[in-house]
């Protein structure tokens, strides 16, 4: 055996692929006196197989077996696995990320809790920030992820039993923990490993999880849900289906229908990475239809799929080494592509957007250039912010973009907010101090009144821009006039300026949402609410004086309001990079938008209001482009019928004006006549519909209470907590 050595076991049947996990390898630093080894497997019929016959292949103690689509970030990987291998002879395997558990009925995808990654799933990027010990070395744990697993002693792995793609990683943590040997993740400050996922699938992934029950009965408890397993065959088997309909469209460059069909995708997002890459490219599509420059990436006339596939992922690949900052020789040609109009602007913004959680080297390297640099009008509207506003400054006028103006206007403070603000003498800043405490609404249409650029962005006292938010967001804008805002993602964090996504998830997910057509986009903001983060948006100027600025008489759903009417005049883009960090304190009361049972009162009514100004003031043909997929009769088209179909779209939303609508539609004898003939629906009819409770109704508020007990029991119990420590 060679303890001096490293042994990379590459199971492959990419050689794009390859090829970028070997560039990486050859990065690494190597000890002084030790080898390493890369070893290409190849035509193996299993995973299992391809490891046992690397393993067989070399008598290196240490192999570290990988994904192709693994990409070793750590340039210090060899010194950091050796030292954990050295100060513990009991450890047997180590991977980047793990399961502490493991679920009885062996669904072991969900499990994974320990260790970080950076991980791409075909449409967008995400870093697993799992649990980690700071100051431990390793956190032993039951299983290891199997993109890279680094052994030093030799443990066959089962190709008895499993003789496919899944679970050889599970199996082999097992095996290793079998013969007294720890498993375990090391700590890692930033991630040590990019994992392009590849091609995702689950057609066999149940059939191996019978057989992992099977063989460690003392492991996983569980048996397989048979209908459950049934229902996620045929899932799979409609999804490959949509695939290879879809890799036919592009081959005959069907993209304006292809167009279509990505919009419905997006809102339910397969699990297929070729699927996701085919949105998004049409996606890119669109994108370079409606930008000024007239550039169409070249990928678009291949007319081959294999060939395009490939060459968009060279793209990715190239654009990570970009920002990772690693020679390549490809970078200059990437950029000679971009120079050339060979790929647009637009597909480099997108593709490094889901690729990369942050894309400022590509974008100095690849999209930065000298351009008109028009007047943009920041709007921050503060009341009692003096232990946040001097960082939200600061983050605003250290902005890349420079040509900005700062309208701060104070709400009537009564801590010291007005010293801190005054204590700038930054020329842009425009700062009001208000006599009167008033609201948001009044505060941010005085800004806006103010502004005089021709872009207007939005921050809160207490959020956080990344430097170059304004910059990204200004060259989407000047590059797709047609376009009426420009939001981005973001993160929440608490006031120490902590990540807090976890705690705050579903409001998370909401502002981290794919891009969707404009009519869609109104449909879904209607039916569910608001999913656009103020303090991302940058706003066309022009089309802000054409909607009007906030209504003064909300207070919960200002920002939601003035989406909706800006999407009536233009299609709004969210960039899928988180440029913003919109704070949320963990003490109770300190937020704006606090819950209580005032605000979830008002949040109700203003949603109702803006629901039935919006559906009432659409006309016929607008009605039916956005609300086609809601209409009880799909045929309907004439005023009246139209007017018919908002009534039970209203009733549909549970929305307290629909008894309205119905009233006054029904007093109209040919809107009876309607009901009657298109939708059997009489005069009885409505009488019973109308026994039904809806929002407003006391019986819901009841429950709308009991949640708020609830809250306050919590935050009860948070505060006696605190006390006893």
């Amino acid at each position: 055996m060679n303890t001096k050595q490293i042994a990379f076991i590459i199971c492959t049947n990419n050689m794009q692929y390859y090829s970028e996990c070997v560039r990486y390898i050859q990065e690494l630093e190597v000890p002084e006196g030790y080898s390493t080894d890369i070893i290409s497997i190849q035509e193996a019929d299993s995973m299992t197989q391809g490891y046992n016959a690397g393993m067989q292949a070399s008598d290196a103690k240490y192999k570290v077996y990988l994904h192709h689509d693994t990409f070793i970030l750590n340039k210090n990987f060899i010194a950091d696995i050796l030292k954990i291998f050295q100060q513990d002879e009991t450890i047997g395997m180590m991977g980047v990320i793990g399961a502490q558990n493991l679920s009885a009925d062996a669904n072991c995808y969900l499990n994974w809790n320990i260790g970080r990654i950076v991980a791409y799933n075909g449409r967008c990027t995400i870093e697993g920030d799992f649990s980690q010990i700071l100051g431990e070395s390793y956190i032993p744990v039951k299983a290891i992820e199997g993109l890279i697993m680094v052994t030093q002693y030799d443990i066959p792995w089962r190709e008895d039993f499993l003789d496919g793609w899944d679970f050889y990683d599970i199996s082999q943590s097992l095996e290793m923990q079998k013969r007294g040997y720890k498993v375990v993740v090391p700590y890692q400050e930033t991630p040590w490993c990019y994992h392009d996922c590849g091609i995702f699938t689950l057609k066999t992934y149940d059939f191996y999880r019978h057989r992992m029950i099977l063989e460690y009965p003392e492991v996983f408890t569980d048996g397989v849900n048979e209908e459950e397993a049934s229902q996620k065959q045929k899932e799979i088997l409609e999804t490959e289906n949509i695939r290879k309909n879809l890799i036919q469209m592009m081959e005959v460059g069907a993209y304006e229908e292809l167009r279509d069909i990505a919009g419905e995708i997006r809102e339910i997002w397969p699990l297929d990475t070729q699927i996701r890459e085919i949105v998004n490219m049409m996606e890119i599509y669109s994108l370079e239809k409606e930008c000024v420059t007239g550039t169409h990436s070249e990928w678009l006339n291949f007319r081959n799929w294999e060939k395009t596939y490939e060459y968009y992922n060279w793209i990715r690949l190239v654009l990570i080494r970009i920002q990772y900052q690693r020679e390549d020789e490809r970078a200059r040609e990437l950029k000679e592509k971009v120079e050339t109009g060979k790929i647009s602007r637009d597909a480099i913004c997108k593709i490094s957007s889901i690729t990369l959680k942050s894309t400022s080297n590509v974008y100095k390297y690849l999209l930065k250039e000298e351009r008109e640099m028009p007047l943009v009008s920041v709007v921050v509207a503060v009341y009692n912010g003096e232990s946040v506003i001097r960082e939200t400054l600061e983050s605003i006028l250290q902005q890349t973009y420079r040509n900005i103006e700062v309208i701060v206007i104070d709400d009537a403070s009564t801590d010291n907010s007005r010293k801190i603000i005054e204590s700038y003498k930054d020329s842009r800043i425009k700062a009001i101090f208000l006599e009167k405490n008033h609201n948001i609404c009044y505060a941010g249409n005085l800004g806006f009144r103010q502004a005089t650029g021709k872009y207007v962005a939005i921050a809160g006292h207490d959020d956080v821009w990344k430097l170059d938010k304004l910059e990204k967001q200004i060259s989407f804008l000047e590059e797709h006039p047609d376009y009426s805002v420009c939001f981005t993602w973001a993160d929440i964090i608490d006031e120490n300026g902590d990540l807090n996504n976890a705690k705050w998830s579903g409001l998370y997910e909401r502002f981290c949402r794919d891009n969707l057509e404009g009519n869609q986009w109104s449909r879904k903001l209607i039916e569910e609410g608001n999913y656009f983060c103020a303090p991302t948006a940058c706003i066309r100027r022009e089309f802000l004086e054409k909607t009007g600025y906030y209504r003064y008489a909300l207070v919960q759903l200002q920002d939601y309001d003035l989406w909706i009417r800006l999407l009536s005049e233009g299609p709004v883009y969210v960039l899928q990079e988180k440029l913003t960090y919109y704070r949320r304190f963990n003490e109770a009361g300190r937020n704006l938008s606090t819950i209580s049972m005032e605000t979830q009162n008002r949040d109700i009514h203003e949603m109702q209001w803006i629901q039935d100004s919006y559906i009432g003031k659409l006309s016929t043909e607008k009605f039916v482009q956005v609300f086609s997929q809601d209409m009880k009769n799909p045929d309907a088209r004439s005023d009246k019928e139209i007017l018919c179909e908002k009534a039970f779209l209203l009733w549909k939303l549970e929305n307290c004006f629909a008894e309205k609508w119905f009233i006054e539609l029904l007093e109209d004898e040919e809107c009876r006549n309607i009901f009657a003939e298109k939708y059997q629906f009489e005069l009885k009819d409505f009488y019973e519909m109308n026994t039904k409770p809806m929002y407003f109704d006391n019986a819901l508020m009841e429950t709308v209470r009991y949640q708020q007990c609830l809250i306050e029991n919590y935050q009860k119990m948070q505060s006696i907590q605190k006390k006893k420590k």
